[in-house]
């Protein structure tokens, strides 16, 4: 870091950057500025920095990107650059006179005697005016005429005369005193014979604290000396008055607009919500309840068979003239036919008796039930002749003298369990169907309000009869009833909208307010999310405005040209200055003569700031008439 080069931090204070600029080892110091620096805040601190400059004698410069602290600390005085380089080339560049002329670029505009004029009373352009201070030659040139009687010249034949490239100086506040060793004006007076043959004017005491020039450097006699001085006096009373009365500055400022936006919101709508939560982006949802009903009868398909079976008795012949033969409970005969039968008890047969030629059969019954239930086992008389498994058909033989009877079969209706299950699915669907038809009427949702199918759900189905009671029923037909609640969620857009203005709104920066009419949002369609959520996308972008004090920018302007007023103003909006008479180069540092108007901007459409500030006294200009003036903005406290 060069010498005398301090840069200070955005928290530095007042009292640190003074701390610096006195233990600073360089007589020539530059203050590096960032941008939002709390000492750029306020004229006030420049001015107090320009102070401990002076009493620590040292040479302040301000080095800043940021132009409206270097507005800032050229009306406190201070020569302002926009960067470190720009402040090196300054101190290296060669100086019109004496090391303390400030830079060309920092100079106030003034007025200068023509270069023509000499004598005690030369202005010396290595002193420094005061800034704050309201001279004359902050606002106006004053030329003397000639004692010869040549046409006075003019301002602009005034900077002529100064050389090519090089800005016309600076005029002190007062002027500078005569050598000490050079004859006082009233010394001179006294002694009109050696001021005869003096080749220097004669300037009494009055015009020095005056600030009037020499009478051109012209020999004179001290009557002639006197009169002159009156004249200039005149002069001099003639064009403070038209300082006074004469200039005035008229400056329209529209203030910087800057967008807002576009801001994306994700907003849901929660149907526990009672109210818009602005923090938590949440709107309130509506859930209806849609209840539905589905019923249908069926005729019973089951069928309910009751059968007997049928009974008689079969007569057993054993032809084993040797031994008996016994025939088990349950033994099986048939017809040829294959129709069984089952012995209903046990029962023996004596051996046959043998009677040559052949053998006579000894018999014996026992009842018979046929194994198939049902009329197939009613047969006829000796219809029974297949005796049972295992026994030889020569020696033992089976018929039945009487025809079995019994046997019977009965169909009736019985619901069966399938038959319920397939009525209760088919009500079901048409339960299902009943409720999607009801969502797509719009399930009685508010006006207003936009439904969301895909969030409907159905709730639990009730029966009026537990089906299952059904089963095994001997009915010809049943009914199936089933009922249920469904849900879905309904949204009135309208707060998604309202919160979106909202949260764009509470993007205004400070010191700024936002335009009546700028905003602007889209909502779009509501989406469900996959654990049923509604949610919007809202874009807004709106445009705010800078809230300017014109009073605050009173500062800023005075004794500047109308581009460099311009410029000091550009941070805050589009400046046009005016300045009245047409020979007037500078903004006039009387708050009477000086009108700020804070104005809409006719082409950006509604405006949220028109605010005027009108001066304490009449203007010879015509002005706007006066508005409410607006709260300080922090950038021109």
């Amino acid at each position: 870091m060069a010498e005398g080069i301090v840069y200070l931090d955005v928290d530095d204070e007042i009292t640190s950057a003074a701390s610096r600029i006195r233990t600073s080892p360089a007589t020539k110091v530059a203050l590096v500025v960032p941008y939002g620096s709390r000492i750029a805040t306020s004229r006030m601190n420049f001015r107090l920095l320009s102070r401990e400059a002076v009493v620590s004698n040292r040479r302040l410069s301000i080095v800043s990107g940021d132009a409206a602290a270097r507005s800032l600390a050229a009306s406190a005085g201070l020569p302002a650059f926009g960067t470190v380089g720009e402040y090196e080339s300054s101190i290296a560049a060669p100086r019109p006179s004496g090391d303390d002329e400030p830079p060309a670029a920092d100079r106030r505009p003034s007025s200068r005697v023509p270069a023509a004029s000499t004598g005690p009373l030369a202005t010396d352009p290595s002193d420094d005016a005061d800034p704050a201070a309201g001279t004359l030659a902050s606002s106006a040139t004053v030329v003397f005429p000639a004692p010869s009687g040549e046409p006075r010249p003019t301002p602009e034949a005034v900077a002529e005369s100064a050389p090519a490239g090089e800005a016309a100086p600076r005029r002190s506040q007062r002027p500078r005193r005569p050598p000490p060793d050079e004859p006082s004006p009233a010394a001179r007076l006294a002694a009109p014979d050696a001021a005869v043959g003096s080749a220097e004017s004669v300037v009494d005491d009055e015009q020095f604290e005056a600030g009037l020039p020499p009478l051109f450097g012209t020999r004179i006699r001290a009557p002639v000396a006197a009169a002159t001085g009156l004249i200039a006096l005149g002069l001099v009373v003639l064009a403070v008055g038209a300082y006074v009365f004469l200039p005035a500055a008229t400056i329209s400022l529209v203030p910087r607009r800057e967008p807002i936006g576009p801001l994306q919101l994700t907003i849901s709508a929660d149907p526990d919500a009672t109210a818009v939560d602005p923090v938590g982006l949440v709107v309130p949802a509506i859930r209806l309840d849609v209840p539905v009903e589905a019923s249908d009868t069926f005729a019973t398909t089951g069928v309910h068979v009751e059968q007997t079976p049928a009974r008689g008795s079969v007569t057993f012949e054993n032809y084993n003239p040797v031994s008996s033969n016994t025939v088990p409970s349950g033994s099986v005969v048939a017809t040829e036919g294959g129709i069984r039968f089952k012995t209903l008890a046990s029962v023996t047969i004596p051996a046959g008796t043998f009677v040559l030629p052949s053998v006579i059969p000894s018999r014996r019954s026992v009842d018979v039930q046929a194994v198939q239930d049902g009329p197939t086992g009613n047969v006829p008389a000796n219809a029974i002749r297949i005796v049972p498994q295992g026994e030889n058909p020569d020696f033992l033989k089976v018929n039945n003298p009487d025809p079995t009877t019994g046997g019977s079969k009965t169909e009736t209706p019985e619901v069966k369990k399938a038959e319920v299950d397939k009525a209760v699915a088919t009500v079901r669907a048409d339960l299902d169907r009943i409720f999607q038809e009801a969502i797509e009427a719009g399930a009685d949702a508010p006006p207003g309000t936009t439904l969301f199918p895909t969030t409907a759900v159905l709730g639990a189905v009730t029966p009026d009869v537990d089906p299952e009671s059904y089963v095994g029923q001997a009915i010809d037909s049943f009914t199936i009833r089933l009922t249920a609640i469904g849900r879905v969620i309904a949204v009135d857009p309208s707060p998604v909208r309202t919160l979106a203005e909202t949260q764009i709104a509470s993007h205004v920066t400070a010191g700024h307010e936002l335009v009546a009419g700028s905003t602007a949002t889209d909502v779009g369609e509501g989406v469900v999310g996959e654990d049923g959520e509604v949610s919007f996308l809202a874009t807004a972008s709106a445009t705010q405005v800078a809230i300017v004090d014109p009073d605050a920018l009173r500062e800023l302007v005075k004794g500047k040209n109308a581009a460099d007023a311009a410029a000091a103003l550009a941070p805050y909006g589009t400046a046009t200055v005016t300045l009245w008479p047409d020979w007037v180069s500078t903004v006039t540092s009387m708050d009477g003569r000086l009108t700020i108007a804070v104005e809409p901007d006719p082409g950006a459409g509604p405006a949220g700031s028109g605010r005027v500030s009108a001066p304490p006294t009449a203007s010879p200009r015509p002005s706007s008439s006066p508005r409410p003036a607006a709260s300080p903005s922090p950038a021109a406290s």
